[in-house]
């Protein structure tokens, strides 16, 4: 992994992220260039007016401290940062938060809900073309996927498909994949609204992330947020064996087409993926079909 790759600690379902103590936003460079090589409707990254940035749609929008903020609105720092950090390969081994950690953690749900952070959504919505609902629903396409049909944003319709091919295929030497399609209840995408305890436009609203949900979820957690309200406020202490998991062929399957699992972030949402190949090309990783 590069050196100066920027390291957060994902603390909402990766759009509220935290640095971990004693460290800050290292710089845009490695994160402006991942955008740039991710997305096609972004011409060139470069290091312009004493930041980096990228030109997008004939408009620039720069790092401004991990704000991601067009030129007009830069200088404002009343908008929380986006989330960037570290995505590993191999989800890591689960430990229980040390008493300070712990501690730390269990304030989280209750300072969003009090303060709800605001991110400025100006540059997503530029790049997803979706300022609005009726736009948003404008980009959306019907789809099918491992048998259910929903709408999702026209992007990532191809790369959905060539991850439905790869889970078949895995399956067709992995019985157990075909036994987990069929265990599966709904997978839905598109939704106009927030993310949870926020001020922040969430993924779904373009319609570029999923929600998969068992038809059964026999007492596991998918959800910080609903196992810190079912446990009364210790969703941190969770580990992997009481979390519904898809099979690790599934998620090998999206992160090869450019998803992110939040299963692998710290505030886990174990039946969602999104598409962030910026994310993984800044880590280090392989995406296919860009």
């Amino acid at each position: 992994m590069p050196k100066n790759i920027i390291f957060f600690t994902l603390m909402l379902a990766l759009w509220q992220a935290v640095p971990v103590r004693g460290q800050q936003p290292a710089g845009g460079e490695q994160i402006m260039k991942a955008y740039a090589a991710a997305y096609p409707a972004i011409e060139r990254a470069e290091y312009r007016d004493n930041d980096w940035a990228v030109l997008l749609k004939g408009r620039w929008f720069y790092w401004a401290d991990g704000r991601l903020l067009s030129e007009e609105k830069r200088a404002n720092t009343e908008f929380a940062r986006q989330s960037f950090y570290s995505y590993q390969a191999e989800l890591p081994p689960w430990k229980a938060p040390d008493p300070e950690t712990a501690a730390r953690l269990g304030r989280i749900l209750p300072g969003r809900r009090a303060n709800p952070p605001r991110r400025d959504p100006d540059f997503f919505d530029t790049l997803f073309e979706a300022h609005n609902q009726n736009e948003a629903y404008a980009n959306l396409v019907q789809i099918t996927f491992l048998g259910k049909k929903f709408p999702v944003h026209k992007l990532i319709a191809p790369k959905l498909a060539a991850v439905e091919a790869r889970i078949r295929s895995a399956a067709g030497s992995n019985p157990s994949i075909n036994t987990w399609i069929a265990s599966l209840g709904s997978v839905g995408a598109w939704s106009w609204r927030n993310v949870a305890a926020t001020a922040s436009r969430s993924y779904h609203s373009y319609g570029v992330a999923l929600d998969i949900q068992p038809a059964r979820i026999n007492g596991l957690a998918t959800y910080w947020q609903w196992t810190s309200d079912a446990v009364g406020g210790e969703w941190y202490m969770t580990p992997y064996e009481r979390r519904w998991h898809p099979p690790q062929e599934v998620v090998k399957a999206f992160e090869a087409y450019g998803f992110c699992w939040g299963g692998k972030w710290m505030l886990f949402d174990t039946m969602h993926f999104e598409y962030r190949p910026e994310i993984l090309i800044a880590n280090g990783m392989h995406v296919e079909g860009l």
